[in-house]
């Protein structure tokens, strides 16, 4: 089947609801009560919309059929949106030609790694059967409101929209009540030796909560998140999967 994802405004703009907005109050003048002042308008994502379609269409055009993946040229495109917008990220090596992304964005107030928001998509797709497609499926082929193009919906537009409300949380200068971190991943599809597992394996000492001398997190509660057993599993984990980095 054709993949197809339509681009909505709505799904940018939750990216909006990541910030803690505080107790914003102004003064009505001297000897007067303070009153809470008007909630500040949410930003237009009009604009922000058109350019995570076009980030859309870029990824699309890169093509990461998995097996072999070649992550790494996806991560490189991420990497530089993110630098214009003066946001650090790090390439994350896996294997030849496969490299995960990470950044992050801090909160204003005491780091808590725990409270960390994870926003995660990967960026490899299933392999194409291009006898089943009417388009060029690594076209980006605009048509009726609808974008076409293997991983449109699996998982590229989920990736885009994910840098949409990153970006846009950064641009806002949003107060943030928790730390927010942007991860894309490798071989979802096929999950082998280049999936989280071994981006987790690789990168083991990166999380805020590393115990060095026990080797794992040193609020982990036993449900996952050990190293030596090779675990990764969601869960309510006192430092959470978006401890990781």
């Amino acid at each position: 089947m054709i993949g197809k994802q339509k681009i909505l405004v709505g799904i940018l703009a939750s990216g909006l609801t990541l910030c803690g907005a505080g107790n914003l109050t102004a003064q009505n003048g001297p000897g007067l009560p303070v009153t809470p002042a008007r909630p500040p308008a949410a930003p237009s994502t009009t604009a922000l919309a058109q350019e995570a379609l076009g980030w859309l269409a870029d990824l699309i055009k890169i093509n990461t059929t998995n097996p072999p993946g070649n992550e790494e040229a996806a991560a490189k495109y991420v990497a530089g949106i993110l630098q214009k917008e003066g946001i650090s990220s790090e390439i994350l090596p896996i294997s030849a030609g496969r490299s995960a992304l990470v950044a992050r964005l801090r909160n204003s107030a005491i780091a808590d790694p725990s409270r960390a928001l994870l926003l995660v998509a990967h960026m490899d797709v299933v392999g194409v059967d291009r006898s089943r497609w009417t388009v060029d499926p690594f076209g980006a082929v605009m048509k009726d409101g609808y974008l076409y193009g293997r991983g449109a919906v699996d998982d590229k537009g989920m990736l885009a929209a994910n840098l949409a409300a990153f970006v846009s949380l950064k641009r806002s200068n949003a107060r943030l009540n928790r730390d927010v971190i942007f991860l894309a991943t490798c071989d979802e599809e096929a999950f082998g030796d280049a999936s989280i597992k071994a981006l987790i394996a690789r990168n083991w000492d990166k999380r805020p909560c590393f115990d060095s001398a026990k080797g794992q997190c040193r609020r982990a509660s036993g449900r996952g998140y050990r190293k030596d057993r090779g675990l990764f599993r969601a869960g309510p984990l006192d430092c959470g999967n978006a401890a990781l980095f």
